[in-house]
Protein backbone atom coordinates (compact mmCIF):
# COMPACT_ATOMS: atom_id res chain seq x y z
CA UNK A 1 0.00 0.00 0.00
CA UNK A 2 1.28 3.44 -0.91
CA UNK A 3 1.68 6.00 1.87
CA UNK A 4 3.45 9.35 1.84
CA UNK A 5 4.34 8.77 5.49
CA UNK A 6 7.10 6.25 4.76
CA UNK A 7 10.47 6.32 2.93
CA UNK A 8 10.83 4.48 -0.39
CA UNK A 9 13.74 2.58 -1.89
CA UNK A 10 14.59 4.06 -5.30
CA UNK A 11 15.11 1.87 -8.36
CA UNK A 12 18.22 3.34 -9.96
CA UNK A 13 18.02 3.81 -13.73
CA UNK A 14 21.35 2.78 -15.25
CA UNK A 15 22.36 4.46 -18.51
CA UNK A 16 24.71 2.41 -20.75
CA UNK A 17 27.55 4.39 -22.34
CA UNK A 18 29.66 1.96 -24.42
CA UNK A 19 32.31 4.57 -25.32
CA UNK A 20 32.92 6.26 -21.97
CA UNK A 21 31.13 4.27 -19.26
CA UNK A 22 32.63 1.70 -16.90
CA UNK A 23 31.86 -0.84 -14.19
CA UNK A 24 32.19 1.42 -11.13
CA UNK A 25 28.45 2.06 -10.69
CA UNK A 26 27.49 -1.60 -11.13
CA UNK A 27 30.10 -2.66 -8.56
CA UNK A 28 29.21 0.15 -6.14
CA UNK A 29 25.58 -0.93 -6.09
CA UNK A 30 26.34 -4.64 -5.73
CA UNK A 31 24.83 -5.56 -9.11
CA UNK A 32 27.88 -7.28 -10.63
CA UNK A 33 26.22 -10.70 -10.29
CA UNK A 34 23.26 -9.80 -12.53
CA UNK A 35 23.63 -11.56 -15.92
CA UNK A 36 22.05 -8.73 -17.92
CA UNK A 37 24.76 -6.35 -16.67
CA UNK A 38 27.75 -8.64 -17.30
CA UNK A 39 28.91 -6.91 -20.50
CA UNK A 40 27.54 -3.44 -19.85
CA UNK A 41 29.51 -0.21 -19.48
CA UNK A 42 27.41 2.15 -17.40
CA UNK A 43 28.02 5.89 -17.59
CA UNK A 44 25.28 7.12 -15.27
CA UNK A 45 22.90 5.93 -12.61
CA UNK A 46 19.83 8.15 -12.21
CA UNK A 47 19.10 8.41 -8.48
CA UNK A 48 16.30 10.97 -8.81
CA UNK A 49 14.30 12.46 -11.68
CA UNK A 50 10.63 12.89 -12.51
CA UNK A 51 10.43 9.32 -13.81
CA UNK A 52 12.00 7.74 -10.72
CA UNK A 53 10.35 4.49 -9.61
CA UNK A 54 9.65 4.00 -5.89
CA UNK A 55 9.43 0.40 -4.70
CA UNK A 56 6.32 -0.52 -2.72
CA UNK A 57 7.23 -3.98 -1.42
CA UNK A 58 11.03 -4.17 -1.25
CA UNK A 59 12.51 -2.24 1.66
CA UNK A 60 16.16 -3.33 1.65
CA UNK A 61 18.72 -2.61 -1.07
CA UNK A 62 20.38 -5.96 -0.24
CA UNK A 63 17.21 -7.92 -1.05
CA UNK A 64 18.12 -10.47 -3.77
CA UNK A 65 14.96 -9.49 -5.68
CA UNK A 66 16.08 -5.85 -5.95
CA UNK A 67 17.30 -5.00 -9.48
CA UNK A 68 17.83 -1.75 -11.40
CA UNK A 69 16.24 -0.64 -14.63
CA UNK A 70 18.30 0.05 -17.74
CA UNK A 71 17.47 2.60 -20.41
CA UNK A 72 18.55 5.79 -22.09
CA UNK A 73 18.03 9.12 -20.40
CA UNK A 74 14.87 9.81 -22.41
CA UNK A 75 13.49 6.32 -23.03
CA UNK A 76 11.73 3.71 -20.97
CA UNK A 77 13.04 0.29 -20.02
CA UNK A 78 15.43 -1.58 -22.28
CA UNK A 79 15.76 -4.53 -19.89
CA UNK A 80 12.06 -5.49 -19.96
CA UNK A 81 12.89 -9.20 -19.93
CA UNK A 82 14.81 -8.77 -16.66
CA UNK A 83 12.61 -6.20 -14.93
CA UNK A 84 10.24 -8.07 -12.60
CA UNK A 85 8.13 -5.17 -11.31
CA UNK A 86 4.67 -3.97 -12.34
CA UNK A 87 3.54 -0.38 -11.95
CA UNK A 88 0.89 0.06 -9.27
CA UNK A 89 1.68 -3.35 -7.80
CA UNK A 90 5.42 -3.27 -7.17
CA UNK A 91 6.25 0.40 -7.70
CA UNK A 92 4.83 3.87 -8.29
CA UNK A 93 6.36 6.47 -10.58
CA UNK A 94 7.26 9.66 -8.75
CA UNK A 95 5.65 11.93 -11.36
CA UNK A 96 2.27 10.31 -10.60
CA UNK A 97 2.37 10.78 -6.83
CA UNK A 98 4.36 13.99 -6.33
CA UNK A 99 3.24 17.62 -6.39
CA UNK A 100 3.57 18.66 -10.04
CA UNK A 101 4.11 22.31 -9.08
CA UNK A 102 7.48 21.39 -7.52
CA UNK A 103 10.45 20.93 -9.84
CA UNK A 104 12.43 17.82 -8.96
CA UNK A 105 16.21 18.09 -9.45
CA UNK A 106 18.09 15.46 -11.40
CA UNK A 107 20.50 13.48 -9.21
CA UNK A 108 22.81 10.96 -10.83
CA UNK A 109 26.02 9.05 -10.26
CA UNK A 110 28.37 9.53 -13.21
CA UNK A 111 31.52 7.76 -14.35
CA UNK A 112 33.13 9.53 -17.29
CA UNK A 113 36.44 10.43 -18.84
CA UNK A 114 36.89 13.67 -20.81
CA UNK A 115 33.87 15.55 -22.15
CA UNK A 116 33.30 18.72 -24.15
CA UNK A 117 34.38 22.27 -23.32
CA UNK A 118 31.09 23.88 -22.32
CA UNK A 119 29.16 26.51 -20.41
CA UNK A 120 25.57 26.92 -19.26
CA UNK A 121 23.63 30.16 -19.40
CA UNK A 122 23.94 32.25 -16.24
CA UNK A 123 21.02 32.11 -13.83
CA UNK A 124 18.64 35.00 -14.53
CA UNK A 125 19.98 35.51 -18.05
CA UNK A 126 17.62 35.09 -21.01
CA UNK A 127 18.31 33.93 -24.56
CA UNK A 128 16.10 33.03 -27.55
CA UNK A 129 17.38 29.44 -27.50
CA UNK A 130 19.42 28.66 -24.38
CA UNK A 131 18.09 28.28 -20.83
CA UNK A 132 20.14 28.07 -17.61
CA UNK A 133 21.01 24.72 -16.05
CA UNK A 134 22.37 24.81 -12.51
CA UNK A 135 24.58 21.86 -11.62
CA UNK A 136 26.89 20.83 -8.80
CA UNK A 137 29.44 17.99 -8.71
CA UNK A 138 30.29 16.01 -5.58
CA UNK A 139 33.36 13.87 -6.31
CA UNK A 140 33.09 10.31 -5.00
CA UNK A 141 36.65 9.57 -6.18
CA UNK A 142 39.64 11.76 -7.13
CA UNK A 143 39.20 13.37 -10.54
CA UNK A 144 40.44 15.91 -13.06
CA UNK A 145 38.57 18.87 -14.55
CA UNK A 146 38.95 22.18 -16.32
CA UNK A 147 37.30 25.14 -14.66
CA UNK A 148 37.40 28.73 -15.83
CA UNK A 149 39.49 30.63 -18.35
CA UNK A 150 43.19 30.93 -17.58
CA UNK A 151 44.12 34.41 -16.40
CA UNK A 152 45.61 36.41 -19.27
CA UNK A 153 44.36 33.99 -21.95
CA UNK A 154 43.91 35.53 -25.40
CA UNK A 155 40.18 35.01 -26.00
CA UNK A 156 40.37 35.88 -29.71
CA UNK A 157 43.10 33.30 -30.20
CA UNK A 158 41.13 30.73 -28.17
CA UNK A 159 38.00 31.36 -30.25
CA UNK A 160 39.96 31.09 -33.50
CA UNK A 161 41.35 27.72 -32.37
CA UNK A 162 37.85 26.40 -31.59
CA UNK A 163 36.52 27.61 -34.95
CA UNK A 164 39.40 25.93 -36.81
CA UNK A 165 38.80 22.66 -34.96
CA UNK A 166 35.07 22.79 -35.66
CA UNK A 167 35.71 23.41 -39.36
CA UNK A 168 38.19 20.52 -39.56
CA UNK A 169 35.77 18.18 -37.78
CA UNK A 170 32.97 19.03 -40.22
CA UNK A 171 35.29 18.30 -43.15
CA UNK A 172 36.39 14.96 -41.67
CA UNK A 173 32.80 13.96 -40.95
CA UNK A 174 31.78 14.72 -44.53
CA UNK A 175 34.77 12.81 -45.94
CA UNK A 176 33.78 9.73 -43.91
CA UNK A 177 30.24 9.89 -45.26
CA UNK A 178 31.58 10.21 -48.82
CA UNK A 179 33.83 7.18 -48.32
CA UNK A 180 37.04 9.18 -48.77
CA UNK A 181 38.46 8.25 -45.35
CA UNK A 182 37.70 5.62 -42.72
CA UNK A 183 36.66 6.51 -39.17
CA UNK A 184 39.92 5.39 -37.54
CA UNK A 185 42.01 7.54 -39.89
CA UNK A 186 39.69 10.51 -39.38
CA UNK A 187 40.00 10.21 -35.60
CA UNK A 188 43.78 10.07 -35.85
CA UNK A 189 43.83 13.12 -38.13
CA UNK A 190 41.51 15.01 -35.77
CA UNK A 191 43.64 14.30 -32.71
CA UNK A 192 46.83 15.41 -34.48
CA UNK A 193 45.13 18.63 -35.66
CA UNK A 194 43.78 19.38 -32.17
CA UNK A 195 47.16 18.71 -30.54
CA UNK A 196 48.72 21.45 -32.65
CA UNK A 197 46.12 24.03 -31.60
CA UNK A 198 45.93 22.78 -27.97
CA UNK A 199 42.72 24.44 -26.67
CA UNK A 200 43.59 23.25 -23.13
CA UNK A 201 46.23 26.00 -22.87
CA UNK A 202 43.45 28.60 -22.48
CA UNK A 203 41.69 27.00 -19.50
CA UNK A 204 42.57 26.07 -15.91
CA UNK A 205 43.17 22.36 -15.26
CA UNK A 206 42.73 21.09 -11.70
CA UNK A 207 43.06 17.79 -9.88
CA UNK A 208 40.10 17.28 -7.55
CA UNK A 209 40.26 15.38 -4.28
CA UNK A 210 37.73 12.78 -3.23
CA UNK A 211 34.67 14.20 -1.40
CA UNK A 212 35.06 17.68 -2.92
CA UNK A 213 32.04 19.70 -4.07
CA UNK A 214 32.40 21.87 -7.19
CA UNK A 215 29.40 24.18 -7.56
CA UNK A 216 28.56 25.41 -11.07
CA UNK A 217 25.02 26.50 -10.22
CA UNK A 218 25.52 30.21 -11.02
CA UNK A 219 26.28 29.37 -14.67
CA UNK A 220 28.38 31.09 -17.32
CA UNK A 221 31.71 29.50 -16.33
CA UNK A 222 33.73 27.25 -18.64
CA UNK A 223 34.03 23.65 -17.44
CA UNK A 224 34.80 20.13 -18.61
CA UNK A 225 35.80 16.75 -17.26
CA UNK A 226 39.35 15.86 -18.17
CA UNK A 227 41.17 12.55 -18.29
CA UNK A 228 44.43 11.15 -17.01
CA UNK A 229 44.11 7.39 -17.27
CA UNK A 230 47.40 6.80 -15.48
CA UNK A 231 46.65 8.82 -12.35
CA UNK A 232 42.82 8.66 -12.50
CA UNK A 233 42.03 5.28 -14.08
CA UNK A 234 38.37 5.50 -13.02
CA UNK A 235 37.89 8.83 -14.79
CA UNK A 236 35.58 11.28 -13.04
CA UNK A 237 33.21 9.59 -10.59
CA UNK A 238 30.75 11.96 -9.00
CA UNK A 239 27.28 12.54 -7.68
CA UNK A 240 25.71 15.24 -9.85
CA UNK A 241 22.82 17.39 -8.67
CA UNK A 242 21.33 19.64 -11.32
CA UNK A 243 18.28 21.17 -12.90
CA UNK A 244 16.67 18.50 -15.06
CA UNK A 245 17.06 20.19 -18.44
CA UNK A 246 17.88 18.74 -21.84
CA UNK A 247 21.35 19.33 -23.29
CA UNK A 248 20.16 20.69 -26.68
CA UNK A 249 18.72 23.78 -24.96
CA UNK A 250 21.10 24.15 -22.01
CA UNK A 251 24.65 22.99 -22.87
CA UNK A 252 26.70 25.39 -25.02
CA UNK A 253 29.78 23.64 -26.43
CA UNK A 254 32.93 25.11 -27.96
CA UNK A 255 34.97 21.94 -28.47
CA UNK A 256 34.22 18.20 -28.31
CA UNK A 257 37.73 16.70 -28.13
CA UNK A 258 37.67 15.43 -31.73
CA UNK A 259 35.04 12.79 -31.01
CA UNK A 260 33.60 11.06 -34.08
CA UNK A 261 30.83 8.46 -33.89
CA UNK A 262 31.18 5.16 -35.72
CA UNK A 263 28.82 6.40 -38.45
CA UNK A 264 31.01 9.47 -39.03
CA UNK A 265 28.66 11.94 -37.38
CA UNK A 266 29.84 14.55 -34.88
CA UNK A 267 28.15 16.58 -32.17
CA UNK A 268 26.95 20.08 -33.03
CA UNK A 269 29.22 22.80 -31.62
CA UNK A 270 28.20 26.37 -30.74
CA UNK A 271 31.45 28.34 -30.79
CA UNK A 272 29.88 31.77 -31.37
CA UNK A 273 27.37 31.40 -28.53
CA UNK A 274 30.00 29.98 -26.17
CA UNK A 275 32.22 33.05 -26.59
CA UNK A 276 29.30 35.47 -26.62
CA UNK A 277 27.81 34.15 -23.37
CA UNK A 278 30.85 33.03 -21.35
CA UNK A 279 31.56 34.73 -18.01
CA UNK A 280 35.23 35.80 -17.90
CA UNK A 281 35.16 37.54 -14.52
CA UNK A 282 38.52 36.58 -12.89
CA UNK A 283 37.00 35.98 -9.45
CA UNK A 284 34.34 33.56 -10.71
CA UNK A 285 36.85 31.82 -13.02
CA UNK A 286 39.00 30.90 -10.02
CA UNK A 287 38.19 27.39 -8.79
CA UNK A 288 38.09 28.65 -5.19
CA UNK A 289 34.82 30.40 -6.10
CA UNK A 290 33.21 27.03 -6.88
CA UNK A 291 34.63 24.91 -4.06
CA UNK A 292 32.18 24.50 -1.19
CA UNK A 293 33.30 23.22 2.20
CA UNK A 294 30.90 21.89 4.84
CA UNK A 295 29.71 24.30 7.51
CA UNK A 296 28.71 21.74 10.10
CA UNK A 297 26.61 19.35 8.04
CA UNK A 298 25.52 22.02 5.56
CA UNK A 299 27.42 21.67 2.29
CA UNK A 300 25.55 23.74 -0.30
CA UNK A 301 22.59 26.09 -0.45
CA UNK A 302 21.12 27.34 -3.73
CA UNK A 303 17.62 28.61 -4.57
CA UNK A 304 17.09 25.40 -6.59
CA UNK A 305 18.48 22.68 -4.29
CA UNK A 306 20.57 22.22 -1.16
CA UNK A 307 22.94 19.50 0.05
CA UNK A 308 24.02 18.29 3.47
CA UNK A 309 26.60 15.72 4.55
CA UNK A 310 25.13 13.73 7.43
CA UNK A 311 27.56 11.57 9.40
CA UNK A 312 25.49 8.99 11.26
CA UNK A 313 27.06 7.95 14.58
CA UNK A 314 23.84 6.89 16.29
CA UNK A 315 20.06 7.14 15.74
CA UNK A 316 19.55 10.64 14.38
CA UNK A 317 16.31 12.52 13.80
CA UNK A 318 16.14 14.57 10.59
CA UNK A 319 13.69 17.41 10.15
CA UNK A 320 11.89 17.83 6.83
CA UNK A 321 12.65 21.27 5.43
CA UNK A 322 10.90 21.25 2.06
CA UNK A 323 8.68 19.02 -0.09
CA UNK A 324 11.02 16.00 0.07
CA UNK A 325 14.35 14.58 1.21
CA UNK A 326 16.57 12.48 -1.05
CA UNK A 327 19.08 10.38 0.88
CA UNK A 328 22.09 8.81 -0.85
CA UNK A 329 24.39 6.52 1.15
CA UNK A 330 27.97 7.60 0.50
CA UNK A 331 29.37 5.07 2.94
CA UNK A 332 28.12 2.34 5.26
CA UNK A 333 24.61 1.01 5.73
CA UNK A 334 21.63 2.71 7.37
CA UNK A 335 17.97 2.28 8.24
CA UNK A 336 15.58 5.17 7.56
CA UNK A 337 12.31 5.08 9.50
CA UNK A 338 9.16 7.22 9.37
CA UNK A 339 5.64 6.79 10.84
CA UNK A 340 4.40 4.24 8.28
CA UNK A 341 7.52 2.21 7.56
CA UNK A 342 11.27 2.02 7.03
CA UNK A 343 13.91 1.12 4.45
CA UNK A 344 17.46 -0.20 4.73
CA UNK A 345 20.10 1.19 2.38
CA UNK A 346 23.65 0.07 1.64
CA UNK A 347 26.39 2.20 0.08
CA UNK A 348 25.50 3.52 -3.38
CA UNK A 349 21.73 3.40 -2.92
CA UNK A 350 19.06 6.05 -2.34
CA UNK A 351 15.64 6.57 -0.84
CA UNK A 352 12.94 9.23 -1.16
CA UNK A 353 11.05 10.73 1.79
CA UNK A 354 7.89 12.78 1.21
CA UNK A 355 7.23 15.87 3.33
CA UNK A 356 4.11 14.15 4.72
CA UNK A 357 6.39 11.71 6.55
CA UNK A 358 7.45 14.58 8.80
CA UNK A 359 10.57 14.08 10.87
CA UNK A 360 12.30 10.75 10.22
CA UNK A 361 15.12 8.83 11.90
CA UNK A 362 18.34 7.54 10.35
CA UNK A 363 20.04 4.72 12.25
CA UNK A 364 23.53 3.46 11.34
CA UNK A 365 23.83 -0.31 10.91
CA UNK A 366 27.63 -0.16 10.56
CA UNK A 367 30.16 2.38 11.79
CA UNK A 368 31.24 5.36 9.65
CA UNK A 369 27.94 5.60 7.77
CA UNK A 370 27.54 8.83 5.79
CA UNK A 371 24.52 10.23 3.94
CA UNK A 372 24.33 12.92 1.25
CA UNK A 373 20.98 14.60 1.73
CA UNK A 374 19.43 16.68 -1.07
CA UNK A 375 16.37 18.84 -0.52
CA UNK A 376 14.63 22.02 -1.63
CA UNK A 377 14.10 24.84 0.85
Amino acid sequence: MFSRRKPYLIISKLIPQPTWGGTYIITLKGFSHLPFLSNQKIGQGYELFSGTKLLLNINDSSDPHFVPEIGSADETLTNKDFFPYKEGVDYVELSNVFDKTTTIPLIKITQSFGNSFQIHLRQGQTHPHWIPKAESWYYLEPGLLSYGIKQGANMEEYKAACLKIDKEMLVLSQRIKLGEIDVASARSTAHAFISQLNPWKYVNIHSIEKHTLVDLSTGGIHHSWEEDKKNNPLGNVLLEVQQDRMDPISTIRAFDRGKIKDDGSIRKIHVEDYFRLIDTDPKRNNLLFALKKPQGKKLLFTPLYSLEIVEIEGPQKETQVGPFSHLYVRAGRVNVSAPDGNVTLAQGHSCFVFKEAGDYTITPLVTNSVIIKTFIN
